[in-house]
């Protein structure tokens, strides 16, 4: 099998600690032959360690014959224009979430997606998180029954980064909005793979640091229908000093099932799917229908960065091997569908339908 030659857009921190070494981890399946920053010498520097070519201009290194698949990770305002450039080039593309900042860009980008034959693939690495995949296989195997409640929560600290005034996850122009898109968009995702479509959303935005003199949200908290009837809520918050975490609740009819991303063993699950209907007998009624911790490997530190590893790894084997991907252009823009009615919902103060 030859190797996917690959052209990494946008080299920050993301970028070099999540990205670069996935690619580097699978060197028989791929190699990293362009790397593209309008930072110059950050492109050198990095292009140079990793014998790659360096490019400041992304429509320049789209030019490059031995790119065939481009990964972007690049500020949020520019993914869709990008993203369209690379594949007029004919290049397969990963895009990092969100996958962009408007509903009409992302139907864009997946129609010329289709048009050119090429793959296009949503980097969410909630997808690839380990806990969450035996979750889903719990769920599928009908362990705590038909959901009827859903919550979600992410939160860690962004001030570092919200406080830089260079920085352009600070500014409503170049990032599209605050957490409520950024992070907010995972928890969407997860949701609709563990429970189902969204159908209408009630949200509340603040920006409870009105000192960092940002103009975007730093918190945000809301209220999900589904189709299926099921509610759920979702938490995001940039300023909690505390390791930055993940929790998905799920609550069915048989039982409960939790996900928490800082501890060792992340996932418990009660069920009493196997619970004698007979209440004298004690002991098969109550007795071993306590939470189970299903065995995962796992990393309260790391599990984010193993996660956006396999992601890109996956991506390559999608163009290697002509498959699908696993997250595509339509999840990515079903994502950023219910964030922006989340916007929309928490800017009239009222439940708007998806």
């Amino acid at each position: 099998m030859s190797k996917v030659g690959v052209g990494l857009i946008g080299l920050g921190s993301i970028s070099t600690w999540g990205h670069l070494p996935g690619y580097m981890e699978i060197p028989e399946e791929c190699r990293v032959v362009a790397m593209c920053d309008q930072v110059p010498g950050l492109a050198e520097q990095e292009a140079r360690a990793h014998n790659a070519r360096a490019y400041t201009d992304y429509e320049e290194c789209f030019k490059d014959p031995e790119v065939e698949a481009v990964d972007l990770v690049l500020p949020h305002h520019i993914h869709a224009k990008v993203a369209l450039a690379a594949i007029e080039a004919g290049k397969h593309v990963l895009v990092e979430k969100p996958f962009t900042t408007t509903v009409e860009d992302a139907a864009s980008v997946i129609a010329a997606a289709k048009r050119k034959g090429v793959k296009l693939m949503v980097a969410e690495n909630t997808r690839f998180v380990d806990a969450y995949g035996v979750a889903r296989k719990l769920l599928d195997k009908e362990v705590i029954g038909p959901i009827c409640y859903a919550r979600t929560y992410i939160g860690g600290s962004e001030m570092p980064r919200l406080s830089d005034p260079t920085n352009w996850r600070s500014k409503a122009a170049t990032a599209g909005g605050g957490v409520l898109l950024d992070a907010g968009v995972h928890s969407f995702y997860l949701l609709h793979w563990m429970v189902g479509p969204i159908k209408s959303v009630q949200a509340f935005t603040t920006n409870y640091l009105p000192q960092l003199k940002i103009d975007v949200e730093d918190n945000a908290v809301g209220t999900l229908k589904f189709e299926n009837g099921a509610l759920g809520n979702f938490s995001l918050t940039d300023t909690t000093e505390a390791p930055w975490t993940e929790i998905l609740e799920l609550y069915g009819l048989n039982g409960s099932l939790k996900v928490d991303m800082v501890a060792e063993r992340p996932v418990q699950v009660y069920s009493t799917k196997q619970r004698s209907n007979d209440s004298s007998d004690w002991w098969n009624y109550y007795g071993d229908t306590g939470w189970n911790e299903p065995f995962i490997r796992h990393s309260a530190l790391e599990w984010k960065t193993n996660s956006i590893r396999r992601e890109v790894q996956e991506f390559v084997r999608c163009v290697a091997d002509d498959q699908e991907p696993p997250v595509t252009g339509e999840d990515g823009m079903r994502a950023v569908a219910v964030a922006l009615k989340a916007y929309e919902s928490a800017r009239l103060g009222r439940r708007v339908d998806i």
